[in-house]
């Protein structure tokens, strides 16, 4: 179904506000998503959410298996479903093909391990579309795709650069009332230099004078964002299962 505003802020409500949820509930308080297999009890409601824009499917609950399909199928079978640890072997089913992969939650623990705002290369807040121009020729095409949605949205973004060039961005990939989802990537010639954390702690710091946190998550396999998520103070609190598109070979 695709609800109203009201129907989608009134799922989102039925849904703590904790970083297991950042990405189901931002879809459903933006009111930007189609809902597939609702089931509401008394415990707690089961459904899909389907972003077709970024081809994202969150499942909560035990919604029913062939909901789960056709939210996939819809999108293409391209983009991401995530689960939740107590349901990822009936998603499995849903989605043959592909390997559930952990992704470890995290909230910032320690705020005194972010790095300052005079350390290194200069960062800024980009202000809106008109920074589109400022994306550097030769960007990979998912990154660019996801920027490009992040600015034309008004979404915060913030970027390092060495000299003119913009190398490192952070973005609040999804947004609720009290959390926010970071969104990381550098160019991979200036990676390991300090320009992620330093793009991530002024993004941290702009938002949370918003009064919102930010949830850190990263497959279990990338140790580059875990070991970043550690240094910048962050620590473990849950967990999800992410199941990516199958990869032609």
């Amino acid at each position: 179904m695709e609800g109203s505003a009201a129907e989608l802020a009134r799922l989102a409500a039925l849904l703590p506000d904790v970083p297991r949820f950042v990405e189901t509930r931002a879809m459903l308080l933006r009111g930007c998503c189609e809902v597939l297999g609702l089931e509401e009890d008394a415990a707690s409601p089961s459904f899909v959410t389907r972003d077709g824009e970024e081809a994202l499917v969150c499942v909560v609950g035990y919604p029913a298996r062939e909901a789960v399909a056709e939210a996939v199928a819809r999108n293409g079978d391209a983009g991401a479903v995530i689960t939740t640890p107590e349901n990822v072997s009936r998603v499995a089913q849903a989605v043959p093909g592909r390997e559930p992969q952990p992704a470890i939650l995290h909230l910032l623990g320690e705020a005194e391990r972010l790095p300052g705002a005079t350390e290194g290369e200069p960062v800024r807040l980009l202000s809106g579309p008109e920074e589109l121009r400022l994306l550097p020729p030769g960007l990979r095409a998912e990154l660019r795709a996801e920027l490009e949605r992040a600015l034309r949205r008004g979404t915060p973004t913030v970027t390092a650069f060495v000299g003119d060039v913009p190398v490192s961005f952070c973005y609040v990939a999804s947004e609720t009332e009290g959390l926010w989802d970071v969104s990381i990537d550098t160019l991979e010639e200036h990676r390991r230099q300090g320009h992620a954390a330093r793009c991530a702690a002024l993004m941290i710091r702009h938002m949370r004078e918003k009064g919102k946190e930010p949830v850190w998550g990263a497959l279990e396999s990338n140790a580059a964002s875990m070991g970043l998520a550690a240094r910048l103070g962050f620590v473990s609190v849950d967990r999800v299962f992410v199941f990516e598109p199958v990869r032609a070979r």
